[in-house]
């Protein structure tokens, strides 16, 4: 059984098309053909239901999907026991949100540079949602990024931590002088200044407001979240932002928070990856910088 057919039935199984693995894999649509066939004739089951355009996982290719990966990762382990690895080098590819990188991942980058030097960073920036597809095309090594609880079969989740979402305003607002809860229906009254609509850390707010029958209508909306706690510093309004970009404002005393009685955060930071993916040792040691990031802001 050859571990390139393997390779290629689990670049299949996840695009679930054969062009679109051929051109991924580099490879000629007649050769993953090929190859799945020579796979399905020493396993003596069909692997995929070819109907149409329509490529689906047969019964016995579900049963197999699992143990492929485990054997493509079974020899990466085997590779690595019988040969001295050189100093990591290439390109470590990181997927994340903008507010993250800007509040956190440019931290570890330099961390990062002094134990891999010969490793380089390339970060992309997107949605929770354009994040999850980047990873599952593996145009990023694994993604770091805030949402509501998330779980595939398909990935690795070294990290999954409750992130706080708070109301911050400026210590010389109304809100600020009031130094009370303020239910729902009156923080709407207030002006606030929001990130983008659809952003992870807003919709809890957006859910609330629903539910309410509320709406609110921001001075500004913009998808950088530190211009947002700048704005709000300013005393131009109220807004809700997560505690990794509000922590330091909150510390020095720029920025004050304040409770909304009805708001539940229901956000986590997230580190996944998918689980057919190798993982490398400057993968590795990203991770551990942001799993030692997140405990220590505990």
């Amino acid at each position: 059984m050859e571990l390139r057919n393997i390779t290629t039935f689990l670049r299949v199984a996840e695009l679930q098309n054969f062009t679109h693995a051929a051109q991924e894999l580099g490879y000629s649509q007649s050769a993953v053909t090929v190859q799945i066939r020579q796979l399905e004739t020493e396993l003596g089951v069909p692997l995929f239901e070819r109907i149409g355009r329509s490529v689906n996982l047969t019964a016995p290719g579900q049963a197999f999907l699992q143990q492929a990966g485990e054997i493509i990762k079974a020899a990466e382990r085997a590779r690595d026991a019988v040969r001295t690895a050189p100093e990591p080098e290439g390109t470590l590819r990181l997927g994340t949100m903008e507010s993250l990188g800007a509040s956190v991942v440019w931290r570890l980058i330099a961390e990062f540079h002094r134990q891999f030097p010969r490793v380089n960073v390339v970060v992309r920036t997107s949605t929770a949602d354009g994040l999850l597809e980047m990873m599952r095309r593996n145009d990023v090594d694994f993604i770091y990024f805030v949402d509501e609880k998330q779980y595939s079969p398909d990935w690795e989740i070294p990290l999954c931590r409750p992130e706080e979402t708070v109301f911050v305003t400026s210590p010389q607002s109304r809100l600020a002088a009031r130094g009370e809860p303020i239910p729902l229906r009156e923080l709407v009254t207030y002006p606030c200044v929001l990130t983008e609509a659809g952003e992870s850390y807003r919709i809890p707010f957006e859910r609330l407001l629903a539910e309410h029958n509320l709406v609110v209508a921001p001075i500004l909306e913009i998808g950088s979240t530190e211009i947002v706690a700048r704005m709000v510093r300013e005393n131009i309004g109220y807004s809700v932002l997560p505690m990794y970009v509000a922590s330091e404002y909150l510390k020095s005393g720029e920025l004050v928070p304040f409770r909304v009685p009805e708001f539940k955060s229901n956000m986590y930071q997230h580190v996944i990856y998918h689980k057919n993916k190798w993982l490398t040792p400057q993968m590795k040691g990203f991770m551990q910088l942001i799993i030692e990031h997140v405990e220590h802001a505990l």
